[in-house]
């Protein structure tokens, strides 16, 4: 038997002991729904975006596990970043993961010519990298195809190292004086921190982690919100239809490395 989804189970009042009848009612009109990237999310849908390249998460992988290669699609009005299963020998499909000794795992896709045309879109500094949490739908004009969405617009903004921007191909310049002074400072921070952790380990005392890595939220998230109100909280996205391929519109299958 299917298992049926948490909004849709029944409950039995007599495993709570008290009758139905009895029980308080409450309105969650008014009410936000908790974003999940304000609490720990290793085990969500993950993809990262860095200036050269992007990387989808192994729990991405794990939830999809007959798919090796995908299309990636990009919703330029809603700025949504979606994928959907393909074949390999399908036009403009890229491999996700790697496949070795029966395992499937995350692999990193090159692509600075496609991240570039992410970034400006997005309006991002490419001396970070970003994280946004996905989820899945089903394509509108057929259920039987699931997909995965990212919306760009809640990407968490992750400070890249010296060394990892050099390796990502950035130059300074591209990220600003005011933002480099900032992740200088921040990388100042770190390597104190590792030196003092350093110094207690050789002297056999605690170790203590006094700075930890802290993403920068979305501006629009505000300081003073939990999230989304109930009454415009959408657990499912409204996937949009998927043209084909020639058509023009807001949505693109990115292409293969040639084409970027």
């Amino acid at each position: 038997m299917a298992r049926k989804k948490a909004r849709e189970q029944e409950f039995d009042t007599l495993e709570l002991e008290v009758p139905k009848e009895d029980l308080p009612r409450v309105s969650l009109e008014g009410c936000e729904i908790v974003r999940r990237q304000f609490l720990s999310h290793l085990k969500e849908n993950i993809l990262t975006i860095r200036p050269d390249g992007i990387q989808f998460n192994n729990a991405c992988i794990t939830r999809m596990p007959d798919v090796r290669y995908i299309y990636l699609i990009i919703d330029r009005s809603k700025r949504w970043f979606i994928i959907s299963a393909c074949d390999e020998d399908d036009k403009d499909g890229q491999r996700w993961c790697t496949f070795k000794h029966g395992e499937r795992k995350s692999r990193k896709i090159q692509g600075k010519p496609f991240c570039d045309r992410i970034y400006s879109m997005m309006g991002w500094n490419k001396g970070y990298g970003y994280k946004i949490c996905g989820t899945f739908a089903l394509q509108v004009e057929d259920e039987d195809k699931l997909l995965m969405v990212f919306e760009l617009d809640e990407a968490e903004a992750h400070a890249m190292s010296s060394k990892a921007r050099a390796y990502a191909g950035v130059e300074d310049i591209e990220v600003g004086a005011e933002e480099l002074a900032k992740l200088d400072e921040l990388e100042k921070k770190r390597q104190a921190d590792r030196e003092q952790r350093a110094a207690a380990k050789a002297a056999g005392e605690k170790i203590i982690r006094r700075y930890r890595k802290r993403a920068v939220l979305p501006q629009q998230w505000g300081s003073d919100t939990f999230g989304v109100p109930v009454e415009e909280h959408k657990a499912k996205a409204e996937v949009p239809h998927l043209p084909a391929r020639g058509d023009s519109g807001d949505l693109f299958i990115a292409s293969d490395n040639r084409g970027w």
